[in-house]
């Protein structure tokens, strides 16, 4: 019923993942691994290829670090396939807001941001990543939230959408960005969602130093081909597009500013981002430039 589909090349998380995956998914599934996805031009190839060979309707595309806590997990992913007008792909994280500013999924904003992932870093520290645009009100917060983007922890879409919007291998290579590429394009024609029935544990924090920074801007610049900013169907917000444009440029700014990142990096992003050129953004600009010189006063004094 569901092909669970991997790129990895470390044995050892490779049976991690497989042992999961046949303790929880409850449903017919198989597993197909792509081991050498970075020699052949990275994690798009890797995952169309695998996706040419899976045998099932449902396709799952999972990072190989990652364990599954819901028992029967397949079914309800099955479910969320069915009825009238069901999305056509889902993830465990995205945002109904897509800015043109240079970005990542989010935005750091609770209206449009959404997210379900339980998060372990190398400590083992482990805290749930839960971000849900009604969380707030009285009603219960439904299952699944129509989004724009998704990333890519955890993706599922039926072969034949698939097959209509494969990853893009031609223009996306490494293993940044296909995520955001792949959910804006599936969602200029279908629904996509993020659902909140599956609980999964993601054993990184993310990485998004010097790397992550130049695909982010070559995908804004060269790659995407859908109008930005986009706002998921419902979604609050199109009389303050410039405010959350500018918030969404705040909040990268701030994120970013705490990467091991160097100089000319950090003044890349901020250029790619027309930030120096807004006022409003000048605070956080300084932020991010001064960062490393406070990081080496404060590792001086102790």
């Amino acid at each position: 019923m569901i092909s669970v589909i991997i790129c990895s090349a470390n044995e050892s998380r490779i049976e991690t993942i497989r042992e999961n995956v046949a303790a929880t998914i409850g449903v017919d599934h198989e597993l197909v691994i792509i081991t050498n996805a970075k020699e052949i031009g990275g994690i798009c190839r890797g995952y169309n290829a695998a996706a040419e060979q899976a045998v099932f309707d449902i396709l799952c595309f999972v990072h190989d670090d990652v364990s599954f806590l819901t028992q029967g997990w397949g079914q309800k992913v099955l479910n969320h396939f069915r009825g009238k007008t069901p999305p056509r792909l889902i993830g465990l994280a995205g945002s109904r807001y897509k800015s043109a500013a240079v970005s990542g999924w989010g935005t750091g904003l609770p209206q449009y941001d959404c997210c379900n992932i339980f998060q372990e870093d190398k400590q083992h520290g482990r805290r749930r990543v839960y971000l849900h645009p009604q969380s707030a009100t009285d009603q219960p917060p439904p299952a699944l939230v129509p989004v724009t983007t998704l990333d890519g922890v955890w993706l599922c879409m039926p072969k034949a959408v698939w097959q209509e919007y494969p990853f893009n291998e031609e223009k996306l290579a490494g293993f940044h960005f296909y995520d955001l590429d792949i959910s804006l394009r599936v969602g200029q024609r279908y629904t996509i969602g993020v659902i909140y029935d599956i609980d999964l544990v993601h054993y990184s924090m993310g990485n998004f130093g010097a790397d992550w920074i130049q695909h982010a801007i070559n995908y804004h610049r060269v790659v995407n081909l859908v109008p930005l900013p986009a706002l998921a169907p419902l979604a609050p917000g199109e009389r303050v597009i410039a405010g959350a444009e500018r918030k969404v440029a705040a909040y990268w700014l701030n994120r970013l500013m705490k990467e091991p990142i160097d100089g000319k990096t950090r003044r890349k992003w901020i250029s790619a981002t027309n930030a120096w050129t807004q006022p409003a953004l000048w605070a956080d600009v300084a932020k991010m430039l001064l960062y490393p010189v406070k990081r080496i006063l404060f590792e001086h004094k102790q």
